[in-house]
């Protein structure tokens, strides 16, 4: 069986954590409550979960989801994923990481990388932000499948609330709305996405550019918002701080995440840029 994208694995690792915890059936309610995320999003998660034949439905009042025996093995392989940067551009992914010799002169880490690194052996690389809200700063020495880094830095992001760092007010769309309302900001603007929300102003949706692109490559400007937005899109509460906007990224495999305040209308949006961003910032001090 291949390997489940983070998302999904965070879903299920929350389904069996539950399962365990309670001994029953669990709601789809209440992992969407531990990950702090839309429940249709995790039923989505949980269908595709069940299409593999790693989780099971039972209907009925006190009915809920199951993990198969298959649940287990699949999260003792399964590991997250996060960003190796050079020159502020992503060139790979990081797996597995491990610390050697952290209290030494010279402290390495050792990971598995996806991509190809061998054009940027010794040469400088920032990898991260891990879950944990550090981020390793070093010299690629090997770059084969499992790579070797020489650890100059390590930084660690100081706690501020999403608030403070996110864009406040963006650009956002109606379901009802025509796509080619919005293409200028796709193409010209080069946005990456917009949120769609509802007439509370709670968002619902988010407008992707690849599908606009795929839109607009087939002439398929007339369609509806709706036709083509991201349904159940991750969000992140604005008193919330950005060691969790990071988790939530890394979880959900997703670079951006719409804020809302109190109500659940929408205030803002965070994307990896913004994080990465404060990254580059935190480094000229180290």
């Amino acid at each position: 069986m291949s390997s489940l994208s983070d998302s999904v694995y965070n879903v299920l690792k929350a389904l069996v954590e539950l399962y365990n915890k309670e001994g029953a059936p669990v709601k789809s309610r209440d992992i969407a409550n531990v990950l702090k995320i839309h429940e249709g999003y995790v039923r989505n998660m949980l269908s595709i979960l069940k299409s593999m034949g790693l989780v099971i439905s039972k209907a009925g009042p006190h009915g809920g989801y199951i993990p198969t025996s298959k649940a287990t093995d699949i999260l003792s392989r399964q590991t997250f994923s996060v960003p190796i940067v050079s020159m502020g551009n992503v060139v790979g992914y990081a797996l597995d990481i491990t610390l050697i010799g952290l209290l030494s002169e010279r402290p390495y880490a050792s990971m598995r990388v996806v991509g190809d690194l061998s054009n940027y052996v010794e040469k400088e690389v920032r990898v991260g932000p891990l879950p944990s809200g550090v981020v390793l700063i070093g010299k690629i020495i090997k770059a084969d499948a499992e790579a070797l880094i020489e650890v100059s830095s390590i930084v660690s992001i100081p706690r501020t609330s999403i608030k403070n760092i996110m864009t406040p007010n963006p650009i956002v769309a109606r379901t009802d709305d025509p796509l080619e309302a919005y293409i200028k900001y796709f193409v010209e603007k080069r946005f990456r996405g917009i949120p769609v929300i509802d007439d509370d102003k709670r968002p619902i949706g988010l407008l992707m550019a690849s599908r606009v692109m795929d839109a607009l490559a087939n002439c398929n400007l007339k369609t509806k918002v709706s036709n083509l937005m991201l349904r159940n899109p991750p969000v992140i509460n604005e008193d919330e701080d950005i060691h969790e906007a990071i988790r939530l990224m890394v979880s959900s495999g997703i670079g951006r995440l719409l804020v809302v305040n109190s109500e659940d209308k929408l205030v803002g949006i965070i994307t990896r840029t913004d994080i990465l961003t404060r990254i580059a910032t935190l480094e000229q001090l180290v």
